[in-house]
């Protein structure tokens, strides 16, 4: 990953630092999951930890503030998006 130095982002040891818990590296997809379960989207999951996950998704502006991220297995979680960048996508899971 490329480091942005005096763009506000640092290296990826600074990043890390604030992280609560490691972040594993995947390529799973997923459903974005909201409007009373009457609006589905498609994603992929870049990066998971026990606290939040980087999500990859096609049209960002689809992609509501709060949600339910369902995997396949039926694994779910209630999320905030925390931040957004192009397709990319960072979410916080609510407990």
């Amino acid at each position: 990953m490329a480091t942005f130095e005096g763009r506000g982002m640092g290296s990826d040891s600074d990043t890390s630092n604030r992280r609560v818990t490691n972040r594993r590296k995947t390529l799973k997809s997923a459903k974005i999951v909201f409007n009373n379960k009457q609006s589905v989207l498609d994603c992929f999951v870049r990066d998971l930890s026990d606290t939040g996950a980087r999500l990859t998704v096609a049209d960002l502006l689809a992609v509501p503030k709060y949600f339910t991220l369902q995997f396949h297995d039926g694994t779910t979680h209630d999320c905030e998006r925390v931040r957004a960048m192009g397709q990319e996508i960072g979410v916080r899971f609510l407990k």
